[in-house]
């Protein structure tokens, strides 16, 4: 059995307490701290009306720090540290006032070899990223556009040599890639376009690349990178049409960093940096005119202020293409591109089953307050709203206000009954898949999608969870088998693996656990959004669908109690 929790809740005295403001400061603000069995702390910080507020720290049961930063009524803001249970630091960066990551982020080993390092903005990855071996080496490196992938990428066998490299729109591979295998083996695979989407790449006179990037629809779009003519990069930016926005970087043709930071509808927003001489300023403000010629020269470029030679830069990102300049224009293709080598696809697969963006960082724990409220979520979820006293989770409700409550016949897709589920294989997180068709004849199946996780497992998952869990002896009396989907990114498989456990610290969830990477299941149900709308399908012996209910909001669920009344009808 897991350790027991001890709570301890400190009244937060100030010295001058004589005053009015201190006094309802005093009364509002407490420190917490929790602590494992063995009496070493669990958490530490403070709450303001019951709201987790100021500096906390989390500790693994060795003690040392597990996670520190701030909360703002339970939303994680500021600079946040997280930690290996060795001590070592395993990756820093900051949340916005959201909530959600900003800025730039970096990532390490427990041996501190860097793992990856990049910007977000509200929490999708934008611009430039590396990506690291455990050996140091590079492993992948490239820019995303709001989380997916976008503009040249280029992949790195161990030590080095190049795996892969080519251009990439929208989180997808298009165009010519250059793919090497292990013996040195270099082949071209065609990925083929997109409708309305063109490759541009432009040269200077010398031959090497001047400037690279996808048109749609004839307009720049997603990230484009310029260089200078000695092969260096110059800038590289988002581009809407001629419209620069996200994460910009600026270089000279050394290859040293002139200009970073963020372009928002025309400006520079906070956090921009110009860097002369070793030292930075704030880049502030809408952009200047663009100054100086097109494609001006390193020397030209040096004696511009940065803000003038960002301006010019995105200038020459978003201008017009010029058709005698583009030597490799590749246009949409209606055919499918011809299928690759063996060697080829191996290599291709490989990347394919790699991580795509960066790991999110997994939540401290739940909230203070919502442990504290866990009690009456499960007994909702377990017996239905009290009659007359309303749902604790009306604040959700999207319907119109006033309007009946919404019941369960309200969420029902009643278009997929007598229909077989549209997969029949669930990737269990113990390692063990399931395949459905092994209950076919022998038991029903109830399919519980949780809403899923992107960095925290959800309240309202835990509380319907153990709901369910309550009734199970009745759910097995009538022959039903449980299985539990939590949707989320591939690259966070093993963020919620430890999620979970640490969520489920009181011996596991009580029924088996699936995770479904790039939310793979829940797009065939279709209901996806948001990660999932959690949903519930009682699937009977002959395999087909006999209920199916989706949720309106994330913590829209139908009681257990009520499930068991609905599978007893069936059974009649």
């Amino acid at each position: 059995m897991a350790p027991m929790k001890k709570k301890t809740l400190v009244l937060c005295l100030a010295v001058a307490l004589a005053a009015p403001a201190c006094k309802f400061i005093a009364a509002q603000i407490v420190d917490y701290t929790e602590s494992w069995s063995s009496g070493m702390p669990k958490s530490k910080g403070s709450l303001a009306g019951g709201l987790q507020n100021g500096d906390w720290v989390f500790y693994y049961e060795n003690g040392k720090p597990r996670a520190k930063g701030q909360y703002t009524n339970d939303r994680q803001i500021g600079p946040w540290t997280y930690y290996y249970e060795n001590g070592v630091v395993e990756r820093t960066g900051a949340f916005d006032d959201k909530g959600v990551r900003t800025g730039e982020w970096t990532l390490q080993y427990q041996d501190q070899t860097p793992q990856a390092r990049g910007s977000y903005i509200a929490d999708f990855e934008d611009g430039p990223w590396q990506f690291f071996a455990k050996d140091g080496s590079l492993e992948r490196a490239g820019a995303y556009d709001a989380g997916k992938l976008s503009g040249p990428w280029s992949y790195y066998w161990p030590g080095g040599k190049l795996k892969a490299e080519g251009m990439c729109f929208q989180g997808q591979r298009i165009g010519p890639w250059r793919v090497v295998d292990e013996r040195g083996q270099e082949r071209v695979q065609d990925f083929g376009g997109k409708p309305g989407v063109q490759i541009v790449r432009e040269t200077w006179p010398n031959g090497t690349t001047r400037r690279t990037g996808v048109r749609w629809n004839g307009a720049p779009a997603g990230r484009w990178t310029s260089y200078h003519d000695t092969g260096a990069v110059r800038f590289a930016c988002t581009l809407n049409g001629a419209v620069a926005s996200g994460v910009f970087e600026a270089r000279d043709a050394a290859g040293n960093v002139t200009a970073q930071g963020v372009l928002t509808n025309g400006a520079f927003a906070p956090g921009s940096v110009a860097v002369q001489n070793g030292q930075t300023r704030p880049l502030t403000g809408p952009l200047p005119a663009a100054g100086g010629e097109p494609w001006a020269a390193a020397e030209a470029l040096a004696a511009m202020a940065p803000e003038a030679a960002v301006a010019l830069f995105v200038a020459e990102a978003g201008s017009a293409v010029a058709e005698t300049a583009v030597v490799a224009k590749i246009t949409e293709t209606t055919t499918p591109p011809p299928p690759p080598t063996a060697e080829t696809a191996a290599v291709v697969q490989g990347i394919d089953d790699g991580p795509t963006r960066a790991a999110a960082p997994m939540q401290p724990d739940l909230s203070v307050k919502q442990r504290q409220e866990m009690k009456d979520y499960v007994a909702e979820y377990t017996d239905g709203p009290k009659p007359g006293g309303g749902s604790l989770l009306d604040k959700y409700r999207v319907s119109t206000p006033g309007a009946p409550a919404r019941t369960i016949k309200d969420g029902e897709l009643q278009e997929w009954y007598g229909k077989p589920m549209p997969f029949q294989t669930m990737k269990g997180v113990d390692g063990k898949d399931v395949d459905l068709g092994q209950y076919r004849g022998k038991k029903q199946v109830m399919v519980v999608v949780l809403r899923g996780f992107l960095g925290e497992v959800c309240a309202y998952c835990v509380a319907q969870t153990k709901a369910l869990s309550q009734q199970r002896e009745k759910l097995e009396q009538l022959g039903v088998e449980v299985l539990v989907i939590y949707p989320g990114a591939k690259e966070n498989e093993a963020s919620f693996e430890q999620a979970y456990k640490m969520t489920f610290n009181e011996g596991g969830p009580p029924y088996r656990v699936f995770y479904d990477p790039n939310l793979e299941l829940v797009k065939q149900l279709g209901i996806d959004g948001d990660l999932a709308k959690p949903s519930t399908i009682i699937v009977d012996k002959e395999g087909m669908i006999r209920f199916f209910y989706k949720g309106e909001h994330k913590a829209d669920r139908p009681a257990a109690k009520k499930l068991l009344e609905i599978i007893e009808g069936m059974q009649k």
